[in-house]
């Protein structure tokens, strides 16, 4: 009998493997195909209300406006200054930087998933199916500022748990100046990382790094005359976070709580947790580091929610630990030795779970409004319309609430009054009785429909009657579909 030379033996099992992985990535193929279609169709902004605050904030920043001098609302300035960047271009940029921080979350999950042995395959599942879907779930609202803070999140803590130290450090800064509420989070992982995998020399390089970064960021906004009114807009928020605007229950940290942790936010949280409760890692693996960081970043964005939650969108805070739980959960699987089919489905399932459980009918709304939605960013609004009408020597105000249909967009030639186009019944006095003392300075006004009385606003009712009373003795007003146009007479 002949015997089979025993290279043969050794040959035979790679292909094999190799056989067996071509289905494995036709099928993660056509899975990443699909999440980013529908990826896609989330990410593409509204423009009204919050965000279309966002896009005119962006566009007085693109005619030339300073932050926080010119034209203020309350978003950290990296946000701002990067929205006004693309605006230079197009507004399909906003579609575009929407796209590029969900790509930068989903590398920062493939290089931690790879950190803690993950096989190829399952680090990109973690990467371009997971990431994605968890972080467009439930509680996602294209546009905001949380997206570029988890992203940024999400990329500092794969610095840490790759022991880039220096570069770690110095994303400290910059997720202060995207989302300062989000620092502690990080925080929470870059120390997990340090006190597992570094020491006295490896904390000194996040130190080196967090000043070298916050240096340059401080004298950008310096040199653009933005830094004072950043440290007043930081003093400003803290007071915001702490007034009774919601209809929760006032009761100390419930009320915070309440209006947030909404049906897929808990969902988010308990999957979060459960995640982290029922992985088992070996005592000294990094495996268990990452568990670690998952933990105490979840534990330090429900704290944050404590404190400061007022809105249901601010849930978005909870899915940088939740990628961070998917990424644990697939180190799980592939340390069960999971079959691909399997693994590759098990890490769907868990994505749309960590998402909160996003509902069909959403899911098919995304899908058939983004044409409209498209088309809406490149829309000129009605006010806009109208302002046009006049010469671009005329300086313009708004007044009204956040239901602004992205007004600015189109007026980057018109100059802009008295800072602040949007006002809320919570400004500080001094914000609302400013106001009406300078309408006399802009040739037009914008009277949204929002400028009106609320039961039980004293400051806020005082502002509305002001306004009026100067709007009636300086200005002639006419009707239009989103309120009043008023022009100054000479």
């Amino acid at each position: 009998m002949t015997q089979v030379p025993s290279h043969s033996v050794s040959t035979r099992e790679p292909r094999q493997r190799s056989r067996d992985s071509v289905p494995a990535w036709v099928l993660f193929s056509g899975l990443t195909f699909a999440t980013w279609l529908f990826t896609v169709t989330r990410a593409i902004p509204l423009r009204n209300g919050d965000r279309g605050v966002f896009v005119s904030m962006a566009e007085r920043l693109a005619a030339g406006d300073v932050l926080y001098v010119d034209v203020w609302d309350n978003k950290e300035p990296l946000f701002f200054l990067t929205l006004s960047l693309g605006r230079l271009l197009s507004p399909g940029m906003d579609v575009a930087i929407e796209m590029a921080w969900l790509i930068v979350s989903g590398v920062s999950a493939l290089f931690i998933a790879r950190a803690v042995g993950a096989r190829p395959l399952l680090a990109a599942a973690a990467g371009f199916i997971a990431t994605p879907l968890i972080i467009t779930g439930a509680t996602y609202s294209a546009g905001f500022s949380h997206l570029p803070a988890t992203s940024v999140f999400l990329a500092l803590a794969a610095l840490a748990i790759s022991r880039r130290w220096l570069l770690a450090g110095a994303l400290l800064p910059v997720l202060a100046l995207y989302k300062i509420i989000t620092v502690p989070m990080a925080l929470s992982v870059l120390i997990v990382a340090l006190v597992a995998l570094g020491g006295r020399r490896e904390l000194l390089r996040s130190i080196v790094g967090a000043l070298i970064s916050s240096a340059a960021l401080l004298t950008l906004l310096a040199l653009r005359g933005e830094l004072i009114g950043f440290l007043k807009l930081v003093w400003s928020n803290i007071g915001y976070s702490q007034q009774q605007i919601s209809d929760a229950y006032q009761v100390p940290i419930w009320s915070h709580l309440e209006p947030v942790m909404v049906p897929g936010a808990v969902i988010t949280v308990t999957a979060t947790a459960l995640t982290i409760l029922l992985v088992r890692c070996s005592p000294a693996s990094t495996r268990r580091t990452l568990k670690l960081m998952t933990g105490w970043s979840l534990l330090a964005a429900l704290a944050i929610t404590a404190v400061t939650g007022l809105w249901s969108h601010h849930a978005q805070l909870f899915y940088g630990p939740a990628v961070l739980a998917a990424v644990l959960l697939i180190g799980a699987l592939q340390q069960g030795e999971w079959a691909w089919p399997s693994s590759l489905i098990a890490v769907l399932l868990a994505a749309i779970v960590l998402s909160g459980g996003l509902s069909l009918r959403t899911a098919v709304d995304s899908g058939l409004s983004a044409p409209t939605r498209w088309s809406d960013l490149y829309r000129l609004s009605e006010a806009a319309a109208d302002i046009r009408e006049f010469n671009d020597d005329v300086s313009y105000m708004r007044l009204g609430s956040n239901t602004d249909d992205s007004h600015a967009y189109g007026l980057r030639e018109y100059e802009f009054a008295c800072y602040q186009f949007v006002q809320y019944y919570y400004d500080i006095p001094a914000t609302l009785e400013y106001i009406p003392t300078c309408l006399p300075e802009a040739d037009i006004v914008i009277v949204d429909d929002s400028l009106k009385e609320r039961s039980g606003a004293d400051t806020w009712n005082a502002f509305v009657r002001e306004s009026e009373r100067v709007l009636a003795e300086s200005f002639t007003c006419e009707q239009t579909s989103y309120g009043r146009l008023c022009t100054r007479v000479n």
